[in-house]
């Protein structure tokens, strides 16, 4: 009877630890989209900067080895924003025709004094986790 009790025992132990193995999920990217830099470009826009476009926004098809999918991004393109008083503030640069997420937000650090550094890469992709 002893015997059947710590068999037993075992049995459920290693069960336990398989169970809570299992149960244990890798993240898995479901959906990635080019944002086109929008929230980037409002964030000036919202603030009553004017927009200008310098050269327009050049869209393809990219492969993306990370997660093994194609997606149509913005791989060159310039935007520029001017104050009221037609002085540059900002720019976006979309890059200059390479596939990769990445464009890149310079401005104006008199204009700016919260934010130093004058440029940021930003990336032009919007992940969304699977559940």
């Amino acid at each position: 009877m002893f015997k059947l009790n710590k068999w037993l025992v075992s049995f459920y132990l290693v069960g336990s630890v398989l169970f809570f193995v299992s149960c244990e999920k890798e993240v898995v990217i479901d959906t990635i989209t080019s944002n086109d830099g929008v929230q980037a470009r409002l964030a000036y826009t919202d603030k009553g900067y004017t927009e200008i476009e310098v050269n327009p926004i050049v869209k393809i098809n990219c492969y993306f080895s990370d997660w093994d999918k194609d997606i149509m991004i913005p791989v060159s393109g310039l935007f520029e924003y001017y104050n009221a008083e037609g002085n540059w503030v900002a720019s976006i640069d979309f890059g200059n025709g390479t596939c990769d997420e990445w464009a890149n937000k310079a401005w104006d650090v008199d204009a700016f004094p919260d934010f130093p550094s004058g440029t940021n890469d930003f990336s032009i992709l919007d992940y969304k986790v699977k559940k």
